[in-house]
């Protein structure tokens, strides 16, 4: 229970308080991270986003082994994660798909290579040729559609009331 916390508002201390004893959490305060990520009620600001183009970085820095491999399971994992939560702005995106692609050319810093086949053919699939990459943007556009579509269809859904009172209120979707 140590990591656990309670975010309370729109209530009176001495409730707070007497939510504080019976649950035994500590009273929590934003901002905080959950499964690694920041958790916000706004949108990220480009420097917030570039903690992922710098978690990227790291995990790709010393090898060179399998680069298919680490991009699709590795790679892929890390952003599709990150991408799957919020809308990430487009400088880190193609940030993501530059880092992606120069790891899979086997560029590092200042040490050029000259890609033989577009990164478009790569990003296609097997059977048209390519190696079946995902690109950072369409699977981000394709995550948060998925998001937008659990709001349309599931109104019964704890999360979904709370985005309609909170952003949707009179609009349509």
């Amino acid at each position: 229970m140590e990591k656990s916390n309670l975010f309370l508002a729109g209530m009176t201390e001495e409730t707070e308080k007497q939510l504080l004893s019976i649950t035994g959490f500590t009273k929590g305060a934003f901002p905080i991270r959950y499964l690694g990520l920041p958790l916000t009620s706004k949108r990220w600001s480009k420097m917030e986003c570039h903690k992922l183009v710098d978690k990227l970085t790291s995990r790709i820095k010393n090898t060179y082994a399998g680069r298919l491999q680490i991009v699709l399971a590795v790679l892929f994992s890390i952003h599709s994660f990150w991408g799957s939560v919020f809308i990430l702005p487009q400088s880190v995106v193609k940030e993501v798909d530059k880092k992606c692609r120069d790891y899979m050319w086997g560029r590092s810093g200042e040490k050029k290579k000259v890609s033989l086949v577009s990164w478009e053919k790569v990003c296609c699939p097997k059977r048209q040729g390519g190696l079946n990459i995902k690109g950072c943007g369409k699977w981000n556009v394709a995550s948060v559609g998925k998001l937008v579509w659990q709001i349309v269809v599931n109104k019964e859904s704890l999360w979904v009331k709370w985005v309609h009172g909170v952003y949707i209120k009179a609009r349509t979707v």
